[in-house]
């Protein structure tokens, strides 16, 4: 089936999916915070803590397929695991619950957060996302990341196994993952390394967004008949093949998406591809009206953007898709269209993030006080991590980055003997001002040529190293850049 020969439907999709996505602060944001809890449950006064408690993300948050509901004042949903080392015979699935419950409300601006459904806990952001806590166990068969989880009505565990299936998921886009984090580099003139992995998104991603917002709308809120994200993500991988640009990955996905459902004697399989055991469609040999509900909404999106695709304008199209995608989706991505020469391009978020906006007043800043004779050369470079300094989260760039932030600067430098580093580090900005941390002295290093820092402050700041030997700059770094978002 050859549903796609408009050129603009790539780009108006990209766009559409760039709407529903996560923002990119507030996916900094969302890491941060899940840091912090599971350092709250892991540290060293917690009754949790000979347990060595791990929390962390599964589901669309981990594999970059994250969707804005369409209720719920447009949270975003973040599900996470905490992972606790005990086994299933040493405790019930409601004492479980109830130990991380405890230790979560017992620090009182979580507790303020916090609400309780019926197999996990609840900590909501403001109305901007909230995060599903699930208390699980290791699941032993499966180590090291099989996990057992607690189920709705805390007497059965349910097998899964987060960490391995967003390996596999990655592993079917890898290549078009390294060249369109490879492009992205290209275009802002940053090194790959420069280019935060979370900003990249492939075809794949995009299409799954896609397909889950078009079932999102096919389907009333509670549909208990509603296609799973799990289903719809699955076979999407399977049929993907690399396809660089939203159009072709679409097609080919559409086209080939039901080729990887079996059926085998009389029984609908579609298997989790790390956990042999799991079946996806199990109920829909239970419940014959879901897998029919199934089959009618593929049916359904391969009729829409077949439509879509007849049409011969940008506008055309976009009436069609505001009917299975949303209406202010679809104008917004429209908004951002432009052409690029002959070609139409949509503006990547995660480019329009990277520019900086100029520093404020610097009358602050002191002058360096050692004599300079630059003989050498030196190099700094940069990398961001979450608030506890135990996740690398990429390098930094110049684009913005959220508070809480932790950062490490490193200087190489071509100086062999004896030498020290100094450090100035430069605060500029209102947020700064009032709380009375405009920096622009000079400090020691934390160890062997490095230091780290936090992002604390809203605005534009700076970082330079200055190599010192025998009380003589002979190399400095030059400035690096930090942008805070407020």
């Amino acid at each position: 089936m050859n549903l796609f020969t408009n050129p603009h439907i790539s780009a108006l999709l990209e766009g559409v999916a760039e709407e529903l996505d996560i923002p990119p602060a507030l996916y900094e944001e969302a890491v941060l915070n899940y840091e912090d809890v599971g350092d709250w449950l892991g540290a060293s006064e917690s009754p949790l803590e000979k347990y060595s408690p791990e929390i962390y993300p599964q589901g669309s948050f981990r594999l970059g397929t994250v969707v804005r509901p369409i209720r719920r004042n447009g949270e975003f949903d973040i599900d996470l695991v905490c992972r606790i080392v005990k086994s299933k015979e040493q405790t019930t699935q409601e004492d479980l619950k109830n130990l991380v419950g405890d230790r979560l409300k017992s620090r009182e601006d979580l507790c303020k957060r916090i609400g309780e459904s019926r197999r996990c806990w609840c900590l909501s952001y403001e109305t901007r996302f909230h995060m599903d806590v699930l208390p699980c166990l290791p699941n032993p068969p499966r180590l090291p990341n099989g996990l057992l989880l607690t189920d709705t009505d805390l007497r059965h565990w349910q097998k899964s196994n987060p960490r391995d299936y967003a390996t596999w998921f990655h592993g079917r886009m890898q290549v078009a993952f390294e060249l369109k984090r490879q492009k992205l580099a290209e275009a802002l003139s940053a090194s790959v390394e420069d280019v935060p992995e979370w900003s990249v998104r492939t075809a794949l991603q995009r299409v799954v967004q896609v397909l889950k917002r078009h079932r999102d709308l096919s389907f009333e809120v509670g549909d208990k008949n509603m296609p799973t994200s799990i289903i719809i993500t699955t076979l999407a991988a399977h049929a993907y093949r690399n396809e660089l640009d939203v159009q072709g990955a679409l097609q080919a996905i559409l086209s080939n998406l039901d080729g990887y459902i079996r059926c085998e004697n009389g029984l609908w399989v579609i298997q989790n591809p790390v956990e042999p055991d799991e079946n996806f469609a199990d109920k829909w040999n239970e419940k014959p009206e879901r897998r029919e509900a199934f089959f009618r909404w593929l049916q359904n999106a391969r009729r829409d953007f077949g439509l879509a695709v007849e049409q011969k304008t940008l506008n055309e199209s976009a009436v069609q898709l505001k009917k299975s995608l949303g209406a202010a989706e679809v104008q917004r991505a429209v908004d951002r269209l432009h052409f690029d020469g002959s070609k139409l391009v949509s503006l990547p978020v995660a480019a329009k993030a990277l520019e900086v906006p100029p520093l404020a007043s610097t009358g602050h800043v002191q002058a360096p006080c050692w004599p300079e004779r630059l003989t050498h050369t030196a190099k700094l470079v940069a990398y961001t991590y979450t608030a506890n300094r135990k996740k690398k989260m990429g390098g930094l760039g110049d684009y913005g980055i959220a508070k809480k932030t932790a950062l490490r600067f490193q200087i190489s430098t071509n100086v062999r003997s004896s030498f020290s580093v100094k450090w100035q580090v430069v605060n500029t900005g209102e947020e700064a001002f009032r709380a009375g941390q405009l920096r622009g002295d000079f400090y020691e290093s934390d160890g062997p040529h490095y230091r780290w820092e936090t992002a604390g402050y809203a605005g534009t700041h700076w970082v330079e190293g200055f190599v010192i030997q025998d009380g003589v700059c002979v190399a400095r770094t030059g400035r690096k850049h930090v942008r805070v978002r407020g």
